[in-house]
């Protein structure tokens, strides 16, 4: 089978003043073999956002791509547990003047697995980061993650296709959010043809978020749904 493939954009955010707008992002850049992956492509820019430390571009940008392999293993692993496991992933971090990292959640995915979420948080917030100059700075990273040619992707549905079972969770849903006090929230799923969610994986507003993904993924689990026939299929909905 042929092996996955990753695709790498990475975004640092250069915290300045307030006020200050993002520079168009820079173009794409040449691909980078490795050894994880056939294929590595990585295209950075700099954003702006009115926090107050400043992170050097290139020390973030060597930190993200020592981390690949990591990241990529984690990926793996998920990958034997859901065979067709593919998708976007965002992270986004907040480094203390120290260097440590005081908070990394997920702000985008659909990757549709917390379990392989949570590993790559993991070795987000585990790596060794540079000071940022001024106070604490921001830095974010997106991922793209595709299986191997001869994968047979999921059914595409959409959140009605979910059917009643969605709906009558859709107050418990909103409890899990409001209670961790976050915005909105995305859950991206795989429903078997049982009708279960075999695998469910969550982005949130901000890092307060974080406190409600149990609750969302145990909620989403719980309940079945219409069989999707003889295939697996994935479905992203919002959580406000």
């Amino acid at each position: 089978m042929k092996q996955p493939a990753i695709l790498i954009l990475a975004t640092v955010i250069m915290a300045t003043g307030c006020g200050a707008a993002p520079p168009p992002p820079a173009t794409d850049g040449d691909a980078k073999p490795t050894e994880a992956r056939p294929a590595f492509h990585e295209r950075q820019g700099i954003g702006a956002e009115s926090e107050i430390g400043g992170l050097d571009e290139g020390k973030v940008k060597r930190v993200f791509e020592k981390a690949t392999t990591q990241l990529s293993a984690c990926y793996d692993k998920g990958a034997e547990r859901v065979p067709y496991l593919a998708g976007d992933v965002s992270f986004r971090l907040r480094i203390t003047k120290s260097g440590a990292v005081r908070w990394a959640h997920v702000k985008d995915s659909s990757l549709g697995d917390r379990a392989t979420e949570e590993c790559m948080l993991a070795i987000l917030k585990n790596a060794s980061w540079p000071r940022p100059e001024g106070g604490e700075g921001l830095a974010e990273n997106s991922y793209k993650f595709e299986p191997g040619s001869e994968e047979r992707p999921p059914v595409a549905w959409s959140p009605e296709q979910l059917g009643q079972p969605f709906r009558k969770a859709r107050g418990a849903l909103a409890k899990c959010r409001s209670g961790a006090g976050t915005g909105a929230i995305k859950a991206t799923l795989y429903v078997d043809t049982d009708g279960k969610a075999s695998a469910v994986g969550v982005a949130t507003a901000d890092e307060r978020g974080d406190a409600a993904v149990s609750c969302v993924v145990d909620t989403l689990k719980s309940l079945t749904f219409p069989s999707p026939g003889s295939y697996a299929s994935k479905v992203s909905v919002n959580i406000d």
